[in-house]
């Protein structure tokens, strides 16, 4: 499996080189060199990747800071990434069709004035829009850093070159959580936001003088709003229902009906995919078996791993007392892990065959037992004896899993379809962690509901303190005074052990995916 294969699951880009009705590719008559092209580039690639993992370790910062509950906090990430999963395939073809260096700029302007927007703020609702707003902004640039790089490459050289695009994004997996944590000082969180505003101008300038202008003139000017509206929507009203669930109730009309509006916006999706020539989603993908069982495993897999990652931010923040920068050193072990897994798990896979499939039982099996080993956690467990082993195992279920079921979904296509194989498996993944944030937000917050007040009335807490001190705990707010700090903490860990325990039969689910993924044939190395 080559470089392209191995990277190509963290951005959605379905690649087609630019080129004339003649075979030419559409560039200046002077490009600028390759390498500042892949420089100007990368600025713009690490920017985004580090901004993915940013906003984990200042979950709580924002939370406290702008007065917010749990569910609402949650949106800041899963709004941002269900974003990058549905746009980027349809923002690809823009780039095809008006210029990839018109489109990645706008893309970056977009993402730049976003980010200044959510640095500033005034309350969650507008944290929530303009995050929305910034992850259609990085969708815009994700798929097109890889389609430039592609065109701007001979074949000879292009797999150096996207190693060390991927390498760049395996640096962004790495330095985000660190970053945040330097970058978030007590409740003051606005900077993960607003450093990107002297690197937003650095990239842009880097891009208008080393970015080359080009364009696909075969590709149909034609791109599927109407099957974006529509996914967008089914997917929001989705969400909007597992994350408002436990405080409006499930049985209310208003989430009835933004889940069965969901519904039927998703049913109606494969119809009007059907009835445009140039569709979203390439329904044919999903004749293949080993496709779709690769996508649900996919979906599964990002939702137990990435869907669950803020809540060990916020867990780590608020019983064990760390800092953001501890926070975000705490995962190093993993990240680290994962990056180095990544390429080899790759090798692997190639190695395999069609046996891919034991590769990705393998990876989901150790996250599996990460989520178990969590089970024994207590009030006496701290990060050496009761997390870190968790997270080494996450680490290595995330670095053999990512790049192997990409292979096994590729490898069960034609060869001409590798790129819409990669876009859709991406779009499956971060769906998945969207809809694992709200997921496991929507635990989290129904056992601090239900248990904490069982844990404060046995610590001998006032019953009329009560309502205020579960209020204060879904807001990120420690107990100020004994015994009620202590059964708040003995709440905190309830709440995460439970969570660990729906992250096992999600990834029970993801196995079991896995074990029928069975692809046809041996993809070729990518050059």
């Amino acid at each position: 499996m080559g470089l392209h294969g191995i990277y190509s699951q963290l951005h959605p880009a379905t690649v087609i080189l630019s080129r004339s009705p003649g075979g030419t590719m559409v560039t200046p008559s002077s490009p600028p060199s390759k390498w500042l092209t892949l420089f100007a580039t990368c600025v713009g690639l690490a920017m985004l990747m580090v901004d993915t993992f940013i906003v984990n370790v200042a979950f709580p910062a924002i939370g406290r800071d702008l007065g917010a509950s749990l569910s609402a906090t949650e949106w800041t990430v899963s709004g941002y990434v269900l974003m990058t999963g549905v746009f980027p395939i349809a923002m690809g073809r823009l780039g095809d069709i008006y210029g990839r260096d018109r489109v990645y700029l706008a893309g970056l302007i977009g993402f730049v004035i976003t980010s200044g927007l959510c640095g500033l703020a005034r309350g969650i609702e507008e944290l929530i829009a303009f995050r929305i707003l910034q992850g259609i902004a990085a969708a815009t640039m994700m798929p097109l850093t890889l389609s430039i790089i592609t065109v701007a490459f001979p074949p000879q050289q292009r797999g150096l070159a996207i190693g060390i695009w991927g390498g760049v994004s395996g640096l962004g997996l790495i330095a985000g959580p660190i970053l945040g944590g330097l970058l978030v000082v007590g409740d003051q969180w606005r900077w993960i936001f607003l450093i990107n505003l002297p690197l937003g101008l650095v990239a842009m300038l880097l891009a208008v003088l080393w970015v080359p202008a080009s364009r696909d003139p075969s590709v149909p000017r034609s791109v599927d709003w109407r099957g974006l509206t529509v996914l967008s929507a089914a997917l929001l009203l989705i969400l909007v229902a597992v994350n408002r669930g436990n405080e409006v109730g499930w049985t209310s009309p208003v989430i009835l009906a933004s889940l069965l509006a969901g519904a039927a916006l998703l049913a109606l999706f494969p119809l009007v995919e059907r009835a445009v020539a140039y569709p979203l989603v390439d329904l044919s993908l999903f004749r293949s078996g080993p496709f779709i069982m690769a996508s649900v495993s996919a979906f599964l897999f990002s939702a137990a791993v990435f869907g669950s990652q803020p809540y060990a931010s916020l867990f780590m923040q608020n019983y064990l007392g760390f800092t953001p920068l501890e926070g975000g050193l705490a995962f190093l072990p993993a990240t680290t892990l994962v990056a180095a897994l990544m390429p080899v798990s790759g090798i692997i896979g190639q190695a395999l065959g069609h046996r891919i499939r034991l590769i990705i039982i393998a990876g989901s099996f150790a996250v599996g037992c990460s989520f178990l080993y969590l089970l024994q956690l207590d009030t006496s467990s701290r990060y050496l004896d009761g997390l870190l082993p968790s997270f080494i195992l996450r680490g290595l279920g995330i670095g053999l899993v990512i790049s192997a079921t990409s292979y096994a979904a590729v490898s069960s296509l034609p060869l001409a379809k590798s790129g819409l194989a990669s876009g859709t498996l991406t779009m499956a993944r971060n769906i998945g962690t969207s809809a694992g944030v709200a997921l496991f937000g929507a635990v989290y917050l129904r056992t601090i509901e239900s248990r904490l007040p069982e844990r404060l009335a046995a610590a001998g807490v006032e019953p009329s303190a009560v309502p205020g001190l579960v209020d204060r705990a879904t807001r990120f707010l420690p107990a100020e005074t004994e015994p009620a700090g202590s059964a708040t903490a003995a709440g905190i860990v309830d709440a995460y052990v439970i969570l660990a325990i729906a992250g096992l039969a999600i990834a029970t689910f993801a196995i079991s995916a896995a074990a029928m993924i069975r692809p046809r044939r041996a993809l070729a190395p990518v050059a």
